[in-house]
């Protein structure tokens, strides 16, 4: 085969390139070159071996998707990610949305609530219901579910990377609220503070005291709630941000690693820790690294949970994944988005995604309106259900290109692990300018390869045009924020302060003693203390974070 390879590539291909050169180099965002054409040999020279590799779907080492049946059983959980303005007013997006057939809600939270400050905190000036909604109290939480059953929607769940014991509380008070019992519904966090310090910037306290508060989430649903989903450790915005999918998951894997290990060392079982931690990877330059990624992504979570830490539950093994659909969006024509987000969303769904959203055609321009919203998750409900995509269980297994490329990324992760691991593991990522660095190095590149035009970008590089900015974009209720501060004012006046005082003095307490604070920041968010005043205890007592300018 190889030498019957060589032959066509030196009579054939090569012959058609005499007097001229090809379209571009064919390398992909991670540094791959893609080849021509792939063939047996190259699986053969990768020691490919079936049983090892891939198996079957839903055993060992899932690289073939989580689930035995995968989507022949149950599609992808398609799923919408909004919020804007005030609870009021989000509150009827989120209605028109689980009209037409979105499953989960992802809530998008404004900057100040991320951040841990209130509407009213100078801070928060001029950022109140800015890309996100307002949420300060759990009176928010009531007024954006309201008419919303919890338990209507398969999963309800948010970011709130820096703030996760007080996302997770304001779910579980939202619950109780509603008179739906905890076993009833799920709730869907990120609550993945550790890529903040390289990544989106929302960090709160310094990187240790914030992960243990992150695993203090994650071990309260172990107890309460273990078919909730409270930590799903992010690649998205590492990659988003110049690492490249590979790097990126290496990072996000030593993130979810150092998570993992403070659990068991806190006495906890690695059966019970890894069940609730799915993973949200991202892939948005090259379709057929995307597919490769997902599938390495699975196969490398197995063997850790088994050979590193001894997991034996199939829910430990099977890592799930959320993603979203993105696909290189411009400013330029932004219908173009269409296209090339349900590309970049396909390639997830043949990766094996469980759980999709996907970028609105407007995300470049403005917070999404509702005709891109529905024009949205009527593309994922397209993929899910028409032209028999979802029909066959990953109907890229056993392509040349496709195992070859899972092969090599796996190698890829692997090896960006290792280094990882040899620079102290996930907290020296953030402390030696690791991360920041990795990121910094691949945006440079990233953009060199698009001015050259290396990597073509249509209306951008290629055939470009002006950004064009419709006159139809999303404009946010301007009366939203004055709502907003009449709200929390009203809590405050209504709410029994010194309930809240006793709370917060636990919540305090908690911290203080090394004990898992979600019971106290619970009980806080029940008498209605606000987001403002929890973190503002977790400043005074474990400090800031403050960039080191070493590097």
């Amino acid at each position: 085969m190889a030498a019957a390879y060589a032959r066509w590539r030196s009579e054939a291909y090569e012959r058609e390139f005499v007097g001229r050169s090809p379209r571009r180099p064919f390398v992909t965002d991670v540094g791959l070159e893609i080849e021509p054409l792939y063939t047996p040999a190259d699986l053969e020279k990768a020691g490919f071996d079936y049983g090892r590799d891939l198996g079957f779907p839903g055993a060992y080492p899932f690289t073939r998707g989580d689930r035995a049946a995968m989507y022949r059983s149950e599609p992808f959980v398609i799923s919408a990610y909004a919020g804007f303005g005030d609870g009021e007013v989000c509150n009827r997006r989120f209605k028109n949305l689980l009209e037409i057939g979105a499953e989960q809600i992802l809530v998008a939270l404004d900057l100040p609530t991320q951040c841990g400050y209130d509407s009213d905190d100078p801070m928060a000036a001029a950022e109140v219901g800015q890309v996100g909604v307002a949420i300060d109290t759990l009176a928010d939480m009531e007024a954006l579910f309201d008419g919303i059953p919890v338990d209507s929607v398969k999963r309800v769940g948010t970011l709130g990377n820096s703030i996760g014991p007080i996302a997770l509380a304001l779910y579980a008070a939202l619950g109780e609220k509603q008179g739906v019992a905890w076993s009833d519904y799920t709730v869907n966090l990120q609550n993945d503070p550790l890529k903040e310090y390289i990544a989106r910037g929302t960090q709160i306290l310094p990187p240790a005291p914030a992960a243990r508060l992150a695993c203090d989430a994650v071990t309260w649903c172990i107890d309460k709630t273990p078919h909730w989903s409270p930590m799903t450790v992010c690649v998205n915005h590492i990659n988003a941000g110049g690492a490249g999918s590979s790097a990126a998951t290496a990072i996000a894997l030593s993130n979810a690693l150092h998570y993992i290990d403070a659990m068991l060392a806190a006495g906890h079982a690695i059966d019970d820790v890894a069940p609730l931690i799915h993973m949200f990877p991202d892939e948005r330059h090259d379709f057929y690294i995307s597919i490769a990624n997902l599938r390495a992504l699975r196969r490398i979570w197995a063997r850790l949970m088994r050979e590193r830490y001894g997991a034996s539950r199939a829910e430990a093994l099977s890592l799930q994944t959320t993603v979203y659909g993105h696909g290189q969006e411009s400013l330029q024509e932004p219908l173009n988005n269409i296209v090339r987000t349900a590309f970049g969303t396909l390639a997830y769904v043949l990766g094996g995604a469980s759980y999709v959203y996907l970028a609105c055609y407007d995300e470049a321009v403005s917070t999404p309106g509702e005709e891109s919203m529905r024009v949205a998750l009527r593309t994922l409900q397209i993929i899910a259900n028409e032209h028999g995509i979802a029909d066959a269980i990953d109907p890229m297994g056993g392509s040349y290109l496709i195992e070859t490329l899972t092969n090599q990324v796996e190698r890829q992760i692997l090896d960006s692990l290792a280094e990882i691991e040899r620079l102290g593991g996930a907290l020296s990522v953030i402390d030696t300018g690791f991360g920041r660095r990795l990121m910094t190095e691949g945006a440079v590149r990233r953009q060199r390869a698009i001015d050259s035009g290396q990597r073509p970008w249509v209306t951008v590089n290629r055939w470009p045009q002006k950004p064009n900015v419709p006159n139809t974009a999303f404009r946010g209720d301007p009366e939203a924020v004055d709502r907003q501060l009449r709200r929390l004012n009203a809590v405050r006046a209504q709410r029994d302060g010194k309930r809240v005082a006793a709370a917060l003095a636990k919540i305090d307490r908690a911290c203080a003693e090394g004990r898992n604070v979600t019971p106290a920041v619970l009980e806080a968010v029940r008498a209605y203390a606000s987001v403002g005043e929890i973190c503002r205890i977790w400043r005074d007592r474990f400090g800031i974070f403050t960039p080191s300018t070493d590097f």
